[in-house]
């Protein structure tokens, strides 16, 4: 499918305009619809996302065309794809920290990036025989394959979009925020985060950027809440891709991309508005042009290669930790080579730099440290200090030296369906991989154990498995390598593989017993994709999809070419419908298609928000309590959510706190509102470290210092909501990482809540229940 697509569609000199207009006509028809049911009803909207994305994709395409020059087709949509999410991040870096950001900033910039990539040298471009889409014969991809895969490809967008980025908890805590935030305010702030990691607001954003684009034509999340589905459609092809590469026939090299589809966690990621599968996406692809780029040695080879790189650095602070495996392979080769080939990998140093330095010099510029908030030490010596060290980082639940956690936490980091198929895989495909030569076999073949051991030394909160994403994904390769030259090996290999997917999307109701933390409940579920209630739907899909991919297969290429519309049309129509539908047929809830873990949020909460959400447009709404901001927002970003501080600072965030903290001119007077801790636990002793104000005592040694709270002057914070013209105040109860350590009331309720209630005249109660309070602001009332 993919192929063809990419033959009709992105060829310079051979563009089958029908088949291609009908692709965009019925992908453009869908997305209006499913716009128009959600309240996004301004045809110049659609019009300005279409016109943003095309001039995106036209100029990615001439610079990979007339630039790289990929040698097929499957290079090609892996180049494009990197180049198109480096224009994104280039343009929104660049009109972001210039104050810019606006849609028609956004036109106006990249249509100029466009019209100069075509003043770029041309020349006549086609697949060559290294390609890794060459079949040179061999069979297509199974058609049963495509349909289970494509079937729940459909059900996964049709739940995200259903289900308004409520799947993902960092979704609403600051991954979908930021950029809303930035939209409204037009430039690339450091929007605060209290009451949770202080880190997120200094996290490099390449992801929160794209969502930003997305947000820009509809402002609002139409498209943004199901943000990493694109990334999660191009780690398949580049998974499928690096197989090929590695030398796998392409009926076996589709299985590594088809397990990682069909896996929990990556599923979950697919659904929503984290970037965990953006950074997992810029790892593999970065790979794949690092292969490339030692085998070619040009110049091009090795400047994408410097921008994939770029990309995945820019995008989590995680990057940091599995950087040494890319540079590893960026240096494959470079001892014992002749002085003429060294130059060319220099050429990798623009892409690394403007991609993924931008967000660490930020931080550096802002706050003292480039990883802020955390110091930044090498060999023992500190070259720049932050607001906690290392020892706050590991001083929380989240990080472990047990060993015997180890089954729990692949399980969940592979989801607990797949890591029974994948150990035999591993060992039987791994074996046969390594053996093929070290380089690139036996690299890629170790690269995820690796990745694997920096996780478990390197990483502070190392029980989080999602950090694990990037080290899934090459960990599948060995899927491809499991054949032999026997048809009776292989075909009970493919019988057992169909089987493995079946399980994975139907699975059963139960659990494997281990005794875990409290927060490792349900890691070990055996809970297929698909809930039972749409296991039926999912395989008339996926029938569906099955026959249209065996006629294609079948068709001559005179009615091929109209497969791909054909293919497009099955897809978004399904998509559509269960989109739309699962708002009715399932009331009072919405449908639930995946088996998608709960982020955990209390329906009292979701009911504060829902009502915000009926009663409150176009306002400044504070919120305070605990940082699950976004959906204050309200329906196409109508509203500007902000955290306002409890003293006379308003402008304040962590750093300057910080930064005042050690000079000595922010001196909190006890007694103190907020004290110190790390997640979950006490802060950790340490004697050694001077106390008081200036020296920081045992808050250096807290992941969550909470300076920010420590201090709480009632008529100040009246003035900041003043000054900030906020009308309305959003106050959660406390979470439990945070009730233990800040000043709340019975009900477990912050300051802010007594202040309020303490003047009925100026702040009314306009909604309250267990957990919420919200306050309308008079801002004539009286304010005693």
């Amino acid at each position: 499918m993919c192929s063809t697509l990419l033959s009709s569609s992105l060829e310079p000199h051979s563009i089958d305009w029908p088949p291609l207009v009908t692709t965009l006509v019925i992908a453009a028809t869908a997305n209006v619809a499913v716009g128009w049911s959600w309240g996004y009803r301004s045809a110049g909207a659609y019009a300005a996302f279409w016109a943003l994305a095309g001039l995106t994709v036209l100029a990615a395409r001439n610079v990979a065309l007339r630039v790289y020059r990929p040698p097929g087709r499957l290079e090609l949509a892996i180049s494009l794809s990197m180049i198109a999410f480096a224009i994104v991040v280039s343009v929104g870096l660049l009109l972001g920290f210039s104050g810019w950001l606006s849609l028609a900033s956004y036109l106006i910039l990249t249509s100029a990036l466009w019209a100069a990539s075509l003043f770029l040298p041309a020349s006549p471009w086609r697949p060559g025989a290294d390609s890794a889409d060459s079949t040179h014969g061999a069979p297509r991809v199974r058609p049963w394959i495509v349909g289970g895969v494509g079937g729940v490809i459909v059900l996964i967008a049709a739940f995200g979009i259903a289900h308004l980025s409520m799947t993902l908890y960092d979704a609403l805590s600051y991954h979908l925020l930021f950029p809303a935030r930035w939209l409204q305010e037009r430039t690339l702030s450091i929007v605060p985060t209290p009451f949770s990691d202080e880190a997120q607001a200094y996290a490099p954003a390449n992801g929160e950027l794209f969502f930003l684009w997305l947000m820009l034509p509809f402002h609002g999340d139409l498209l943004a809440r199901i943000g990493q589905l694109p990334f999660f459609l191009l780690s398949l092809v580049t998974l499928y891709a690096l197989a090929r590469r590695l030398g796998a026939q392409p009926q076996h090299a589709v299985y590594p991309a088809a397990f990682f589809a069909l896996s929990r966690p990556v599923v979950e990621q697919a659904i929503g508005a984290n970037v965990d599968l953006v950074c997992a996406t810029m790892f593999l692809t970065s790979l794949y042009a690092g292969l490339l780029a030692v085998e070619r040695n040009r110049r091009a080879d090795w400047a994408l290669w410097g921008v994939g790189v770029g990309l995945f650095c820019g995008s989590k602070y995680v990057a940091l930790i599995y950087l040494p495996v890319l540079l590893a392979s960026g240096l494959v080769g470079l001892v014992g080579r002749g002085a003429p080939a060294q130059p060319s990998r220099l050429w990798a140093l623009p892409g690394l730099l403007a991609f993924g330095l931008p967000w660490y010099a930020r931080n550096w510029m802002a706050a003292g440290s480039p990883i802020y908030p955390a110091g930044l030490k090498i060999a023992g010596v500190s070259l720049a200090r932050g607001a906690f060290d290392r020892t706050a980082m590991l001083n929380t639940v989240f990080h472990t030296t047990d060993v015997r956690l180890i089954p729990v936490m692949a399980a969940h980091a592979f989801g607990p369906t797949l890591l029974p198929v994948w150990i035999p895989a591993a060992a039987i495909g791994g074996w046969a991989l390594a053996r093929r030569g070290w380089w690139p076999h036996a690299f890629m073949f170790a690269a995820p154990y690796a990745m694997a051991a920096l996780y478990w030394f390197s990483l502070p909160v190392n029980v989080d498995t999602r950090f694990l994403l990037p080290a899934v994904a090459p960990a599948l390769l060995p899927f491809a390598f499991v054949f032999r030259s026997g048809r009776a090996w292989n075909a009970t290999v493919h019988m057992l593989y169909a089987a493995a997917m079946a399980w994975m999307v139907a699975g059963r109701q139960s659990e494997i017993a281990a005794t875990t933390p409290w927060f490792m409940q349900g890691w070990t579920s055996l809970s297929g994709l698909v809930t039972p209630e749409f296991l039926l739907w999912y395989g008339i899909l996926a029938l569906l999809l099955t026959a249209l991919s065996a006629a294609w297969s079948l068709a001559g290429p005179a009615r091929a070419r109209w497969a791909t519309p054909v293919a497009v049309a099955l897809l978004v129509t399904a998509t559509t419908v269960l989109a739309i539908g699962g708002e009715h047929w399932c009331v009072p809830s919405r449908c639930e298609y995946v088996d998608a873990t709960s982020p955990h949020i209390p329906l009292d909460l979701v009911y504060g928000w829902r009502w915000v959400g009926a009663h409150v447009q176009r306002a400044t709404v504070a919120y305070t309590g605990i940082n699950l901001p976004y959906p204050l927002t309200g329906e196409q970003l109508t509203n500007h959510v902000v955290y306002v501080n409890i003293d006379g600072r308003p402008d304040w965030r962590f750093h300057d706190y910080d930064r005042a903290l050690r000079a000595g001119s922010f001196r909190p007077s006890p007694p103190l509102l907020a004290t110190s801790s790390g997640e979950l636990l006490p802060a950790a002793q340490a004697p050694q470290a001077p106390q008081g104000p200036q020296g920081g005592g045992h808050r250096s040694q807290a992941s969550r210092p909470r300076y920010e709270r420590m201090e709480g002057i009632r008529d100040a914070w009246i003035d900041n909501l003043k000054t900030l013209h906020v009308s309305y105040l959003f106050v959660s109860a406390l979470s439990a990482y945070e009730i233990d350590n800040v000043w709340h009331d019975e009900q477990g309720f912050p300051i802010e809540s007594t202040w309020a209630a303490a003047d009925p005249r100026a702040f009314h109660l306009a909604f309250e229940n267990r957990l919420v309070r919200v306050f309308a602001i008079d801002a004539t009332g009286s304010a005693q």
